[in-house]
């Protein structure tokens, strides 16, 4: 039987191994990535693949019918693995999927995989790449597919409802499911999220302001998920740090902001009369349309100076760093000293620079490396209370499946934004 892969990156993964990193200690946290490249390289395959990937077909290609074979113990194995007690992930990404940005994005989600597995390959991880084209029912059958290839963890997939179809189906074989969706509602029952959620970002990023006096917060932002999602962060972190939320204002994404501006402007001029330096307004807002919406505050009064201006990773963007208004303002995102290497290395091999996904694709696959050298596969070994430390900075994931993150705090001036606070060594003990 022939196996059809949509890409050359594709046929290449299945045939690579991964163990964990001997060296690396087990606890406190458990070290995951660091992005440098392996002293040595993996049995069979060579150590820089920049050259050999530039010579492949970028269309869809077959992998030779005597590569993969049910044999052994009656999972998927090729032949030069037969006999070995292996462990296997099933790669579910939307590589197919009908959006160029998003097929794109599967594909350098794969490369991150790729590079992990060269980083700590030794002879006993397989991975089978799946398309699931974003689709749910594809979805399905491709978990239908791993559980009879005898995966012994999925990464991915990519969107929330495909999550919420492969948990289902994946928790009655107990297989643990590493899933890149930011819809909290998609994690748990067996599936966790390796995404940064804005839910961390917003956490942090209160929290920061919180030790520094702010007490009062204030919300403007589209009216969207992704704006609900900030909105309802916002209040649960006000409600644990003992702070309120004095407003908040929903704007139509696709037309202005002119009045929900006037009214958060009024209540913000109320508050700093009598406490400046103590309120702080969220602006979860990108692009162009940050650009338009954060220059109404102080048109409509609001002295910027004695407000703290908050955003998300949103704000993690060059085009948006010269604006005055935005001097000052603080986001949180993963800390840039832990990415660098990732980011020197994934361009040094593959050409060009790896999406946001890209890291944590890298750090799921690392994740299950390390687990399947301790043959820890499972449900337990997952959500490690120590936590693990891959080229995102510092991770644990919940018994609810989300994770929490040990992001950086930055803050945006004019050549760029600085990081004021970087993220955490080790978590606390206790309950996450």
């Amino acid at each position: 039987m022939l196996r059809k892969f949509p890409a050359p990156s594709l046929l290449l993964a299945s045939l690579l191994l991964a163990t964990a990193c001997a060296s690396a200690p087990a606890r406190q946290p458990v070290p995951i990535g660091t992005g440098q490249p392996r002293e040595e390289p993996v049995t069979g395959v060579p150590r820089d693949l920049g050259d050999n990937r530039g010579d492949v077909d970028v269309g869809e290609m077959e992998e030779p019918e005597d590569t993969a074979k049910v044999r052994g113990d009656g999972g998927l194995t090729p032949p030069f693995m037969d006999g070995r007690d292996i462990k296997r992930a099933a790669v579910m990404l939307p590589f197919s999927h009908p959006n160029a940005n998003v097929r794109a994005e599967a594909e350098s989600m794969l490369a991150g995989i790729e590079l992990a597995l060269f980083e700590y390959a030794d002879k006993d991880f397989l991975i089978i790449p799946m398309d699931t084209a974003g689709k749910t029912s594809v979805a399905e059958a491709r978990t239908d597919e791993a559980i009879k290839d005898k995966a012994d963890v999925i990464l991915g997939p990519l969107f929330g409802a495909n999550v919420k179809t492969v948990r289902q189906i994946a928790r009655d074989k107990e297989i643990p499911v590493i899933a890149f969706s930011n819809d909290r509602s998609a994690a748990g029952g067996g599936a966790y999220l390796a995404s940064v959620s804005p839910d961390e970002e917003v956490r942090r990023v209160m929290e920061y302001v919180a030790a520094r006096g702010v007490d009062t917060f204030v919300f403007l932002g589209p009216r969207s998920d992704y704006g609900r999602q900030v909105e309802a962060a916002m209040r649960y972190e006000a409600g644990r740090l003992g702070a309120v939320v004095a407003a908040s204002a929903f704007y139509d994404p696709s037309s202005g902001a002119g009045a929900e501006a006037r009214q958060i402007a009024s209540v913000l001029k109320s508050e700093l009369a009598s406490r400046p330096g103590r309120v702080a307004v969220m602006i979860p807002e990108r692009g162009v349309k940050l650009l338009s919406v954060a220059p109404l505050l102080p048109y409509n009064g609001v002295d910027m100076r004695k407000v703290k201006l908050l955003g998300t990773s949103y704000w993690d963007d060059s085009s948006i760093w010269r604006e005055p208004t935005l001097a000052g303002g603080l986001f949180a995102s993963p800390d840039p000293a832990n990415q660098a290497t990732f980011r020197d290395t994934y361009r040094r091999i593959y050409g060009r620079a790896p999406t946001d996904l890209a890291g944590q694709a890298y750090d799921a696959a690392a994740l299950a490396v390390r687990l399947a050298g301790e043959d820890n596969l499972s449900y337990g070994g997952v959500t490690d209370p120590d936590g693990f430390y891959g080229v995102n900075g510092l991770f644990r994931f919940r018994i609810d499946g989300t994770s929490e993150r040990g992001l950086a705090v930055k803050q945006i001036e004019s050549g760029g934004p600085t990081v004021v606070e970087g993220g955490v060594e080790s978590f606390s003990s206790g309950d996450s």
